[in-house]
């Protein structure tokens, strides 16, 4: 329902923008915020942005946003300059020493590539494999000439390289600016937004756990809040003496502020007393707030009146378990060879189990395997796994522990399909992600828009249709309106539970359950005053569904949501094999004056100041991952199991990623096997055998497909002149030059950047053909261009599905479409004219057939590009 919220706010937000006398102003500052980085939509754009930046917005707006000393120069220098330093550099070329064919040439595309790029589109090209090493050099301090390899080493000197390096130099900080400009642009529009917030749901008292924070902690900001906040904290003080703070390591610095005042009078002489529970090792919602550091603040505001008590006993785990997390956990010299520095940040004492003071005869096995191949390997070595364990036939709980919601739904299904009983712990989308629930949310859909095809045709699909038709009659103008005023008369959860009564019995706990969510939440729409069926449909696949820890035998779950909890058997089937951290996701930069976006990664290695916000970003990523995987190792009671897969032939040697951490930990060699063991399986005899389940009944394997529409392409119309078109070779060849043509825009507005393969270049030569530039050229027309667009259509009983290389449609001047012409490409090695229009005479007849479907008068030209002609040619 927040996420329904949000969006609605940011339409109206939108909406109102726009009639207003700000609207302009808002949407330049939108451009801004987007400038080189456009997204599929302005609200999926702004929405992205509030997850992002609304927090650091109510937060850090004392900060500087993009302070212009990060880039001492403006975004206009880069075109200004860069011409004459590339030409500097071309002067400076034949001064380099070069010391192998080919180096210069490759040197030559390093030059074009820094000569063609765009502030704010990020990527600075291909230029050959020499660039990075370019780009590297330039990083480094100094001022001497760059060295460089290219097969072998050599250095760019004088002239040359002193053009380069200030080349790069000032692309580095002109990228910079222009973070700076979307960063000072996203102030202003989460100002706005901030602004739209407090009007439409803060002052009418919708306040969301954020909110309450942020008001919490008002006080440090103003006397009047200050005085105010005085007479809250006297009516609680009133009241409790004692407070527990658990999980402070997940504490946020908004959540402490609003605590701080509370903490002060509990800590102060009197009866007061608070106590804090926390652990750093299980710090992992950094990403949300969370900051480790509050400890020690803790320990230095309270000195000498705090006293800390370490635990190391653990009263889940058996010992046999603890022995794989010491192993791992408190192995600082593989740490700290992969990671580099971790002291005074990841703090280890080897943990000991309590247990066996309880049940001495508690054990258990903890295990490490290495599987061959693929994720479907390890997910087929988990299945047998289980089956092993005895894992769905005693009673023991299993968590199956993976890093994303993703992977959660993925191997959840796995392990349904495999005759596991699953319950996923993480959020769903009930209409998405069963049959069941697509056939229901097909079914709104369809009631919401008649003309639907596809969403009738599902419903048409599906058990639906018998009930339906049963119900209400065989034509489908009979089941709308009677679906319509059944709902009209008991809303459309009623609807829906009367629909699917007849089928309830024969659908499988997990297709119920789903069906059940999809009822429920129609449930509080109806309650919500909702009678519209696009409404309901809109509802129903926006919903997400959290499932909570059930009775099933097995829990698929994220290691975030596993926190907290404890499972009798942990499996870990998937150990992150990524470097720690990702660059990518590096996207705001922050210090305790200033926070700015990032400019790209290359960019970064130019700028003092982004490197060292960059280090401590990294720093807290990899802090971040050594808990996660802490967290994980820790939830295991009795059994517990590690996944690794071999490492490939290409890997890197020491990559800094959990999954090596574990392996060079417990001294895997990457061998297929187990790699490390404590205990035995024999544990799970142990465990009582639970009842019988009862047989389930198979059910029916589906019968063979039956072809209901013959599908056919136009390129299947083609004629057979001349033998046989292509070889493997000369496919592979022609997809090549099909991407390249795809890059091409409007030759007289943007300048196309081809691919260094001999497709590009002949691409690139062809484009420069006087009887083929022309097409290429929109020349102020009223044209729309599509690229590789797909068309569908129905013709002779059969399914035409095709896709057109190249479309321009003219229209006039009321929008109507008056002209559509076909360009597709062609790598036939023919020796004339004659023979393409032959050969493809039937698949352009069949794209004239289609396109005059979908613009009934419209002028259909049909021309094809023959690289081997190097001309156009009309059929």
């Amino acid at each position: 329902r927040a996420d329904v919220a949000r969006e609605e706010l940011l339409a109206e937000l939108l909406g109102a923008a726009l009639e207003g006398e700000a609207g302009e102003r808002f949407l330049q500052a939108f451009r801004r915020a987007t400038m080189g980085r456009e997204g599929r939509g302005v609200v999926e754009d702004l929405d992205g942005f509030v997850k992002v930046w609304q927090g650091l917005y109510r937060s850090s707006r004392d900060l500087v946003w993009g302070p212009p000393h990060l880039a001492g120069v403006a975004v206009e220098e880069w075109e200004a300059r860069k011409f004459d330093l590339a030409e500097r550099a071309r002067r400076g070329l034949g001064d380099v020493v070069f010391t192998r064919k080919g180096q210069d040439e490759a040197l030559e595309k390093v030059i074009s590539a820094l000569e063609g790029h765009t502030v704010g589109s990020g990527s600075l090209g291909e230029g050959s494999g020499l660039l990075s090493g370019v780009l590297e050099a330039c990083a480094e301090s100094g001022d001497g000439p760059l060295g460089v390899k290219f097969y072998k080493e050599f250095q760019i000197g004088g002239g040359c390289g002193l053009a380069l390096r200030e080349m790069v130099e000032l692309a580095a900080r002109c990228e910079m600016a222009a973070a700076l400009q979307r960063t000072h642009a996203l102030r202003e529009l989460m100002g706005v937004h901030d602004a739209w917030c407090e009007r439409r749901l803060r002052r009418q008292g919708k306040l969301g756990f954020d909110d309450v924070k942020w008001l919490m902690g008002e006080w440090a900001r103003s006397e009047d809040a200050r005085l105010r906040r005085e007479a809250v904290d006297f009516r609680l003080d009133a009241r409790y003496d004692h407070w527990l703070l658990d999980e402070f390591q997940d504490t946020s610095r908004a959540d402490w502020n609003g605590l701080e005042p509370l903490m002060d009078e509990a800590a102060a002489e009197g009866e007061g007393s608070m106590f804090i529970v926390g652990d750093r090792k299980q710090a992992i919602y950094g990403w949300r707030g969370g900051e480790v550091g509050l400890f020690d603040e803790v320990k230095r505001r309270y000195a000498g009146d705090l006293v800390v008590e370490p635990m190391v006993e653990s009263w889940r785990s058996c010992p046999e378990v603890l022995a794989l997390v010491n192993r791992v956990c408190g192995d600082g010299g593989v740490l700290r060879g992969l990671f580099g520095a971790v002291e005074g940040r990841w703090e280890w004492e080897d943990h000991v189990s309590a247990e066996p003071l309880r049940r001495p005869e508690k054990r258990g096995e903890a295990r490490v395997e290495v599987v061959d191949g693929k994720r479907e390997e390890r997910l087929e070595r988990l299945v047998e796994l289980l089956g092993e364990l005895g894992v769905g036939e005693r009673a023991m709980t299993c968590g199956v522990l993976v890093r994303s919601n993703a992977l959660v739904v993925e191997v959840a299904d796995c392990l349904r399909a495999a005759g596991f009983d699953v319950i996923e712990e993480g959020s769903r989308k009930p209409a998405k992600d069963s049959p069941v629930g697509i056939a229901l949310a097909h079914w709104l859909r369809w009631l919401g828009n008649p003309a639907d095809g596809f969403a009738r045709g599902v419903v048409e699909m599906s058990p639906l249709a018998g009930v339906l038709a049963e119900r209400f009659g065989a034509e489908w103008a009979g089941q709308w309106e009677g679906c319509l005023k059944l709902a009209a008369e008991v809303g459309f959860a009623g609807m829906m539970e009367r629909v699917v009564e007849p089928l309830w019995d024969g659908w499988s706990d997990f297709g119920r359950r789903r069906a059940g969510d999809l009822i429920g939440a129609l449930g509080e729409f109806d309650a919500g005053g909702g009678i519209s069926a696009v409404e309901a449909a809109g509802w129903v696949e926006r919903l997400l569904v959290s499932q909570n820890p059930g009775v099933a035998a097995v829990q698929v779950m994220t290691i975030h949501k596993s926190k907290g909890l404890g499972f009798d058997v942990v499996v870990l089937p998937e150990v992150p094999d990524d470097s720690i951290p990702a660059p990518q996701f590096f996207q705001v930069a922050a210090t305790e004056e200033w926070l700015s976006q990032t400019p790209p990664k290359w960019a970064r290695a130019m700028l003092p100041e982004m490197r060292a916000a960059e280090e401590v970003w990294s720093a807290g990523q990899r802090y971040e991952a050594f808990c996660a995987l802490y967290v994980a190792l820790t939830r295991a009671k009795r059994g517990l199991y590690v996944l690794l897969s071999c490492p490939s032939k290409t890997r890197e040697a020491d990559r800094p990623s959990l999954g090596e951490w574990l392996a060079q930990s417990v001294g895997s060699d990457g061998v297929a096997g187990v790699a490390w063991r404590s205990g035995a399986a024999d544990w799970v005899e142990l465990m009582e055998p639970l009842p019988a389940r009862p047989e389930v009944v198979a059910e029916p394997s589906l019968g063979a497909g039956v072809e209901r529409r013959v599908r056919t392409s136009p390129s299947g119309a083609k004629g057979k002149v001349g033998g046989a078109v292509h070889s493997a070779s000369g496919m592979a060849f022609g997809t090549e030059v099909h991407a390249a043509f795809e890059g091409v825009g409007w030759l007289d507005e943007e300048t196309p950047v081809f691919p260094r393969t001999d497709a590009g270049r002949l691409v690139a030569e062809l484009v420069r053909v006087p009887g083929v530039r022309s097409c290429f050229e929109r020349g102020g027309r009223q044209v729309e261009l599509f690229r590789e667009q797909p068309v569908e259509a129905v013709m002779d009983g059969k399914w035409l599905s095709g896709v057109v290389d190249r479309l321009h449609v003219h229209r006039d001047e009321d929008g109507a479409v008056v002209r559509a012409v076909v360009i597709d490409f062609k790598t036939d090695a023919v020796g004339r004219a004659e023979d393409l229009v032959e050969r493809y005479r039937g698949q352009m007849d069949a794209y004239r057939r289609v396109l005059g479907l979908a613009w009934p008068g419209a002028e259909v030209e049909c021309l094809v590009l023959s690289t081997r002609l190097r001309e156009l040619v009309p059929i």
